[in-house]
């Protein structure tokens, strides 16, 4: 009879339990700022816009709110796995990257430009 008991009450805590992925992905919850360097231009003249660019974006809820371009309408939201990583699409655009602690290596490629960032979690944020 023992046994049957302590098997209900594991499953009743798994049951109970929030998923750990949510749990993980919120770890990086915050705001994050950095810089992007050009890396590919594949269009004529200023298409892909400076060289370098500074962008600021959140984590909230294991989700990404990025505005890449909000001139252009190009703007990502999306998941951010418990491992940090993440690929989001948007058309023809795509947001990758990996976030390890407070720093996060993403690239931004899209039709004529490509960037690599290097991002940082603001103080204060997570």
């Amino acid at each position: 009879m023992k046994p049957l008991i302590i098997a209900a009450l594991g499953l009743a805590a798994i049951a109970t339990a929030p998923p750990v992925q949510a749990q993980g992905a919120a770890a990086f919850d915050g705001t994050w700022g950095g810089t992007g360097r050009l890396t590919q231009n594949r269009g004529t003249g200023t298409a892909c816009g400076p060289e370098t660019m500074d962008r600021r974006f959140t984590i909230q809820g294991g989700r990404i709110a990025f505005p890449y371009d909000p001139r252009t309408g190009i703007d990502f939201n999306g998941p951010i796995g418990a491992d940090g990583r993440f690929e989001i699409v948007n058309g023809p655009n795509r947001f990758s990257g990996q976030a390890t602690g407070s720093t996060m290596t993403a690239t931004f490629s899209g039709r004529v430009c490509e960037r690599q960032f290097q991002f940082r979690r603001r103080a204060g944020a997570g």
